[in-house]
């Protein structure tokens, strides 16, 4: 049988669906157009649900992992801090995906997010820190803040200056992009996801 495509589910709010951007213009699209010029055989599965909090994400994750993923890039957070859910809550969501990611030996790249609410300094210093702790218990590649130079950055926003424009898409996909290959590398040579030994 050929070779498949490693399969990489991207899983998250807008910042992940591409809000206000086509299809072929969003994080994961622009991060497999790069990949695949490089010469990686990988196909994404974009997952992105625009106002999605943590929440809204542990209930569907079971099914979107139907697709079998090799690998998966979890981002969701910012919805919670718009919001203002309780950390608690955006703790206890997060760690339950990352343990189920565990569970099924399913690489993950975690992605944090940096406060676009201020909800004064203690509660912005949680937020930010409930990411680190919980890449550090999972022991998972991080990316502390997935708008790391595109925030606050007019030229790389939409209107609304919380959505990434295209160029800011791609700006994000550049910054992501040597830690998907890192993973891609540690998986070449090794079984898909979920197969039996």
């Amino acid at each position: 049988m050929p070779k498949q495509p490693v399969r990489i589910l991207a899983f998250g709010d807008s910042l992940t669906a591409g809000w206000g951007l086509q299809p072929s213009k969003t994080v994961p699209a622009c991060l497999e157009s790069t990949l695949i010029k490089e010469g990686f055989d990988v196909s994404f599965i974009n997952t992105g649900v625009p106002g999605e909090t943590t929440e809204g994400g542990i209930r569907r994750f079971e099914k979107a992992l139907g697709c079998n993923p090799d690998l998966v890039i979890l981002e969701l957070g910012a919805n919670d801090n718009l919001q203002a859910l309780p950390l608690t809550v955006t703790k206890t969501n997060l760690d339950a995906m990352l343990g189920i990611l565990a569970a099924r030996n399913i690489p993950a790249l975690f992605a944090g997010i940096r406060p676009l609410r201020d909800l004064g300094p203690d509660t912005n210093f949680r937020f930010v820190s409930l990411f680190h702790e919980l890449a550090s218990r999972h022991a998972v590649p991080f990316y502390p803040d997935y708008l790391d130079g595109v925030a606050g950055n007019p030229m790389l926003l939409q209107k609304d200056g919380l959505h990434p424009n295209a160029r800011g898409a791609r700006e994000i996909a550049k910054r992501l992009r040597p830690l998907v290959i890192d993973m891609l590398r540690a998986l070449e040579g090794s079984a898909p996801a979920g197969s039996q030994p």
